[in-house]
């Protein structure tokens, strides 16, 4: 469709010269429809110079392809990055025209034990301050481990790694893709699935969509002279607070909730962003003098005098069509002197200098350093970045690397709503707290103090009648984690009454059947989950399990078969749970294959190690049963069913003390464990 497009703009811009002329008051009726995006190409045939530069602009490089020829990074001379909290090494690889990502890990003689090497897919970020990579499996698509920084030169683990090691796993969620890009083709419900991935922020994410302003153009009509143009958004003619809604979509740092009813996407230029979503931020971080996120422009510059005291918006100072490194040294400096310059008639002084001989010399002064400061940011590390916060005095700037970017905290933080909170105390504002307490719990800040806080808001606004399926959603996630599984049974089937077609109720009421061992119930529940997002391979592994947990034995070798053929890369479970099944069946080759194909993406899965030491268990293969159960523990050392098979391949080899040890090892974990001390009776009977 865009190329089609494209080329109607070659044949029809040699006859429209005349036909510019012709006002729509003049013309033909076109049918109303719903505008539609048509993509960045449809733009740069009458907008050639615009299109030119804003591609090169750090939105419009948001999304790339990987090109050795421009590309920044370096691959000699770089030490390899080791994330000693998980044992992993990491190093860049460049193959043709190709950048791959390998992952292993070192024994003491520097043996390599573990490898792993996948290809990147696509590079996010402009290049300004980082770049980072996307995998893609058939749709799937995640963040590798390692980023580019850019001020540093150097490579190292991907932002927040360092706390949690995602591997090649950490999935890029809607919201991510959205912020990060243009609008992306997501699959319903799936954690993240795409159809199609644009590259780079698209010229409609701030001029609304566009087949409208095309077909018009297309066909020679256009508004009379002077009028403006309303087939098209130009932020430039929206008021203060729909020109910010643009920039806000994306550079805000928060916890984003959708109201009841909205999606990601639809959200259009022109439009209140509250009007489809909200966003919540920790309350002491808001007026943090010193902290701030690498996206959090609009909130900082919401805090500054100039921001209160003037009708500036983001554009006062940022022209969005043209790449920063493009423009003049004293660009910035003169957008603040295009408000700050004293009228002729006013004596007091713009800078506040004390070596100030005249008002002439309070222009010659570097504005942007005095009064924006650059620091590191609390969520990027290596990065140095500008806190759009416009203050008289600075506080001191902070280097990236002593920036502590963990949360920590022995009581739950307090979240408001960046928005206007008037109305706080409306059902629907309680609703989205929950929204937003449940999910910072999920992602940020594991506190148990947050469950009984979400658990009452959302009780508190479905009473006044409002609702929001994903308030019920976090309530019944709220009682899961609180063991309340009945309560959280009542919750999803109360939910699904209203929201029948919703397809994460079903997978989180299927967790609860799950839960209670009531696995007809857990099949039934995922089934529909499955049924309903066919791209939610979460939903189909889980129901793989509950089949396996009800010995249909057939449907779950079925299932699982499925998950892996469209995922074989990100879900070693799956791999591990179908070797489980064959290891039912009996069918001892075929399950240790399955579970070396789980270990080898994850060598940190004690349960596959554990279920590759039981098939050698059931051969009588003792010396390769511990070698497996050793590798288990090593991954967990408190795995219960790791340690109580590798007493008895212990005992069979004559090994009584380390039985013996093994046994006490599962009774500090397990205390009163009946086979255990049975056992360990019948050694030291020995």
């Amino acid at each position: 469709m865009f190329k089609q497009i494209a080329s109607l703009f070659c044949c029809v811009l040699l006859v429209m010269g005349a036909g510019c002329a012709k006002s729509q008051s003049d013309a033909p009726t076109v049918a109303e429809a719903p505008a539609t995006y048509v993509g960045n190409a449809a733009c740069g045939g009458c907008h050639e110079d615009i299109y030119t530069s804003y591609i090169e602009t750090g939105m419009g490089r948001s999304v790339t392809r990987f090109d050795p020829a421009t590309a920044p990074e370096s691959f000699s001379g770089q030490p390899e990055v080791y994330n000693a909290r998980f044992d992993y090494y990491y190093a860049p690889l460049l193959r043709g025209d190709t950048l791959y990502q390998r992952e292993f890990r070192k024994d003491a003689a520097g043996n390599i034990t573990h490898e792993r090497i996948h290809a990147a897919e696509w590079v996010i970020g402009s290049g300004n301050a980082t770049r980072s990579y996307l995998m893609n499996v058939q749709g799937h698509v995640t963040q590798m481990p390692l980023t580019w920084y850019v001020d540093k030169a150097q490579w190292d683990m991907s932002p927040a790694y360092e706390q949690q090691n995602f591997r090649f796993e950490r999935p890029i969620g809607e919201e991510c893709m959205t912020c990060h890009n243009g609008l992306p083709e997501f699959s319903p419900f799936s954690q993240n699935h795409y159809t199609d991935v644009p590259l780079g922020i698209s010229c409609e994410r701030c001029h609304g969509p566009g087949s409208e302003h095309v077909e018009l153009r297309l066909a020679g009509l256009g508004p009379d002279d002077g009028a403006v143009d309303e087939s098209i958004v130009n932020p430039a003619h929206l008021t203060r607070d729909l020109q910010l809604s643009v920039c806000q979509q994306c550079h805000l740092t928060g916890t984003t909730v959708l109201n009841a009813g909205e999606a990601m996407g639809s959200f259009q230029p022109g439009e209140l962003l509250a009007a489809h979503r909200s966003v919540f931020v920790i309350e002491e971080q808001l007026a943090d003098p010193e902290s701030f996120g690498i996206a959090s422009h609009a909130q900082r510059l919401a805090r500054s005098a100039c921001f209160e005291q003037s009708e500036m918006t983001c554009v006062t100072c940022h022209n969005p069509h043209e790449p920063v490194a493009t423009l003049d040294e004293d660009y910035f400096n003169a957008a603040c002197i295009s408000c700050h310059t004293p009228a002729e008639d006013e004596q007091v002084a713009v800078c506040s200098r004390d070596d100030l001989a005249d008002e002439a010399e309070a222009m010659t002064g570097n504005c942007v350093s005095c009064h924006l400061q650059k620091s590191g940011t609390s969520d990027i590390p290596h990065v140095t970045f500008t806190d759009h916060w416009i203050r008289r005095t600075l506080p001191p700037a902070r280097a990236p690397e002593s920036i502590n970017r963990s949360l920590v905290q022995e009581t739950p933080f307090e979240l408001v709503r960046l928005e206007s909170d008037d109305a706080s105390n409306t059902g629907d504002a309680q609703l989205e707290q929950a929204i937003a307490y449940f999910n910072f719990y999920d992602t940020e800040h594991r506190h148990p103090g947050y469950l009984p806080i979400i658990t009452q808001r959302v009780r508190s606004g479905l009473a006044t009648g409002a609702d929001h399926v994903e308030a019920r959603l976090v309530m019944a996630r709220a009682l899961i984690e609180q063991d309340s599984l009945r309560a959280a049974q009542q919750v999803l089937d109360a939910a699904l009454q209203v929201y029948p077609d919703h397809a994460r109720l079903f997978f989180w009421l299927g967790e609860v059947k799950q839960m209670q061992q009531d696995y007809t119930g857990a099949i039934a529940a995922f089934s529909n989950a499955a049924s309903l997002a066919p791209a939610f391979l979460q939903a189909k592994m889980k129901l793989g399990s509950a089949y396996s947990n009800a010995q249909q034995l057939d449907a779950a070798e079925q299932t699982l078969r499925e998950v892996i053929a469209d995922n074989p890369i990100h879900l070693p479970d799956a791999w591990n749970n179908l070797g489980f099944v064959y290891l039912q069946t009996q069918r001892l080759d075929e399950a240790s294959e399955m579970f070396e194909r789980a270990t080898a993406l994850d060598p940190d899965l004690a349960t596959a190690w554990a279920n590759a030491g039981t098939v050698h268990l059931m051969i009588n293969a003792f010396d390769e049963a511990a070698g497996k159960f050793e590798q288990a523990l090593r991954a967990d050392p408190a795995y219960v069913p790791a340690l109580g098979n590798l007493s008895l391949v212990y005992r069979q080899q004559g090994r009584i003390e380390e039985a013996k040890d093994t046994l006490r090892r599962l009774l500090t974990v397990q205390p009163g464990d009946r086979n255990a001390l049975a056992l360990l009776r019948e050694l030291e009977a020995l």
